[in-house]
């Protein structure tokens, strides 16, 4: 784990690329959750309006998915995959 002395010490270059991996590993986190998701699994999403609530997947798209609230039926909304954590 990085401290905030420790990005301190970083040039500006240096962060600018820490920056790039840390959002490389945040797309491909997203590209792996898109391959591993199919409608009915159950998900939760890392958002604190969402704390406690558990979804169930609809659809599956591109860079987001279609999640239905499992006490709400006729609540649906789009979720980037990146927000979306299986669960176990």
């Amino acid at each position: 784990m990085i401290t905030t002395t420790q990005l301190a010490k970083l040039s500006l270059d240096e962060l600018h690329l820490l920056k790039q991996m840390v959002q490389g590993e945040i797309n491909n986190r997203a590209d792996n959750m898109r391959y591993t998701l199919n409608p009915g699994d159950e998900v939760v999403v890392n958002h604190r309006k969402t704390i406690g609530k558990k979804f169930v997947v609809v659809e599956v798209k591109r860079k987001k998915a279609l999640l239905e609230d499992k006490m709400n039926k006729y609540a649906r909304y789009n979720v980037a995959l990146s927000l979306i954590d299986r669960v176990k």
